[in-house]
């Protein structure tokens, strides 16, 4: 009959099934079956009392206690039905389950099992998600990966590159170290001591052949990591040396070249590490790996921003040498977490002949008068001279014997770190309110205004400032911050101009051109202030001549603008396009991030900053944005 064949599977095997599955909601199920097994039982007694005969299978039955036809049922419960125990809910997801399959209608034993299937799957799919949402680890661990890694996949690859960016940063740690060494260890004159400067930047001059021999002379088989750690090792010997054996010039010179030569080769081949894993990592946002590295150099470089100086009140500056020694170290060690494959030798040759075309092509690209034109403007403009040594000197002087002023160096710490944060405010306030301002305009109003604001040196030199009621510390740290801004309003259109000359095809190779023309341009700079600190006859006592040095070097920012005509050619860059900043920061060497006295001068400082935020022959960060 139809009712009876309602349930083909006796209660006890299906109870024994959901027993099996469910484990201890068994005791429940097995409960509501035995009441459901009793419901065809029921409807048949009830109809053949009513009726005296069985029912046909095409009649419908009612059970027993409810009367009334197919309109609706009346409840009149039996005192069987009341001495039953009643029945017991299921938890919400056994009864949503058992009514999808229809255990009140046709529950067959493969329904039973698909039941016991899906239940299961739910659970481990529920106990799955309980783990990624509950565990404090887990959540901590998604937020920083969105938050602090910028949806950055996070690897042991991932943080070796971010900890070379920060080791970048941190080697500011010895940037006034090395200045008061050469002052007061080695009793250098101020024209000497900027001479050396100017020198200490030359590695940055050729850094595209560090990308050229990297891409194609593989070094013991490997293109990046090889390099990378033989940049660490003779970063950690130059300092070492410069804490131990460095006792002349010459020495110190060698030293620091080999410093600078460590940065610069680390520096080209982590941004090769950077574009190729953005590329393969698909988890991050458009620049989210770069942005990343970026901010990590910052971070360093604002890390030992004030303690660059502070050090210096507790230790000798050999032994803040033989601290920062450990920071290449570092790299060494990174670059064992790179996970690079061998150079095929039959790759070599390939490599080989791309470098060659790439250098054709960039030689007929520089030959083109609308790219060399502003080249030149751009070197003009780099290599006016500096103050910025004799006035260093002159901060740091003994006011007892000299006509310097006295600030120390914890205080020249505290302008350093105030200058780092300044230039990051001048990036951000280019790039919010000048980055769509025609490249001409931008460069003219700087240069004159960098004129009457580099002219407020002149001010401390004279004492005025002491008239006015400010201390030569609070007006050095303000007029700093002042100038460092606007010194970031003039750095950063230079970059954009840089991007503008690249065409497509050898964008890298040729901004890297052009950046090494910059810090040409910079050691040019450098040099031709030494000389004429040198003609002024400014010595560590002496700083008579040092106001006509500053003004001459102040006017001569004025110079470059007799061939701004030459930028009239340049296409003006779409709005919100802004790809210099992340190219000029892959190759030009770190300013506040960086030891600063291996790189070369952003912006000068006699026009836009006081010398005091950096040692001399230093830059404003470019990679600090």
């Amino acid at each position: 009959m139809e009712a009876a064949s309602s349930f083909p599977v006796p209660a006890e095997q299906l109870s024994a099934a959901f027993m099996a599955a469910i484990g201890e909601d068994g005791e429940r199920l097995v409960d509501e079956m035995n009441q459901l097994d009793q419901m065809p039982k029921l409807r048949r007694a009830d109809t053949e009392k009513k009726s005296g005969g069985e029912v046909g299978p095409s009649k419908v039955a009612a059970p027993t206690g409810f009367s009334s036809s197919c309109s609706g049922f009346t409840r009149r419960p039996t005192p069987r039905q009341l001495a039953r125990p009643r029945l017991r809910t299921f938890p919400p997801r056994s009864s949503s389950h058992m009514r999808q399959l229809g255990l009140e209608a046709n529950l067959t034993s493969g329904r039973c099992r698909s039941f016991a299937k899906a239940r299961a799957n739910e659970e481990e799919e529920e106990e799955e998600e309980n783990a990624a949402a509950g565990p404090p680890a887990n959540q901590l661990a998604a937020w920083a990966q969105a938050n602090l890694l910028q949806g950055v996949a996070p690897s042991s690859e991932t943080f070796a590159i971010i900890a070379v960016y920060f080791v970048q940063g941190a080697l500011g740690l010895a940037a006034l170290a090395r200045t008061y060494f050469l002052k007061d260890n080695l009793h250098l004159s101020p024209a000497e001591v900027s001479a050396l400067q100017g020198l200490f930047i030359l590695p940055w001059t050729v850094k595209p052949l560090y990308g050229f021999f990297s891409d194609g002379l593989p070094l013991f088989g490997y293109r990046r990591k090889s390099y990378l750690a033989a940049a660490g090792a003779v970063g950690t010997l130059a300092w070492l040396s410069l804490a131990t054996v460095v006792s002349n010039a010459p020495q110190a010179l060698v030293a620091s070249l080999l410093g600078s030569l460590s940065v610069a080769v680390s520096d080209v081949v982590v941004d090769s590490l950077v574009v190729e894993r953005a590329r393969e990592d698909p988890t991050a946002s458009s620049g989210a790996l770069q942005s990343l590295c970026w901010s990590s150099q910052a971070l360093g470089g604002l890390a030992t921003a004030y303690l660059s100086g502070y050090l210096l009140q507790l230790l000798t500056p050999q032994q803040v040498f033989l601290l920062t020694s450990l920071f290449p170290l570092l790299v060494v060690l990174m670059s064992l977490q790179l996970d690079e494959r061998r150079v095929d030798p039959s790759e070599r040759s390939a490599f080989r002949e791309l470098l060659l075309s790439q250098g054709q092509l960039l030689w007929q690209t520089i030959r083109q008068r609308q790219v060399w034109l502003p080249t030149l403007f751009i070197f003009l403009w780099q290599a006016t001279p500096s103050s910025e040594t004799a006035f260093f000197y002159f901060l740091t002087g003994d006011p007892t014997t000299t006509a310097g002023i006295g600030i120390s160096a914890e205080q020249l710490g505290r302008v350093k770190a105030g200058s780092s944060v300044a230039a990051l405010v001048g990036i951000w306030a280019y790039r919010r309110f000048l980055k769509d301002v025609p490249i001409k305009d931008t460069l003219f109003w700087c240069a004159i205004a960098s004129v009457p604001l580099g002219m407020t040196q002149l001010l401390l030199i004279t004492h005025a400032n002491r008239a006015l009621g400010l201390s030569d510390y609070w007006f050095t740290f303000g007029d700093s911050l002042v100038l460092t801004v606007l010194g970031e309003f003039a750095f950063m259109p230079l970059l954009v101009l840089a991007a503008a000359l690249c065409p497509p095809g050898i964008e890298g190779t040729l901004f890297a051109t052009l950046m090494s023309v910059f810090n040409g341009a910079g050691v040019v700079g450098t040099e031709l202030g030494a000389a004429l600190t040198a003609v002024f006859g400014i010595t560590e006592t002496n700083f008579d001549n040092l106001a006509y040095l500053v003004i001459l070097c102040n006017l001569s920012s004025l110079a470059p603008l007799l061939g701004i005509h030459w930028l009239a050619d340049i296409p003006k860059l779409q709005p919100g396009r802004d790809m210099s900043t992340d190219r000029a920061r892959s190759e030009r060497p770190p300013l506040s991030s960086g030891s600063d006295d291996d790189e070369p001068q952003a912006v000068k400082a006699s026009r836009y900053e006081p010398s005091v935020t950096l040692s001399p022959g230093t830059t404003k960060d470019d990679r600090s944005a």
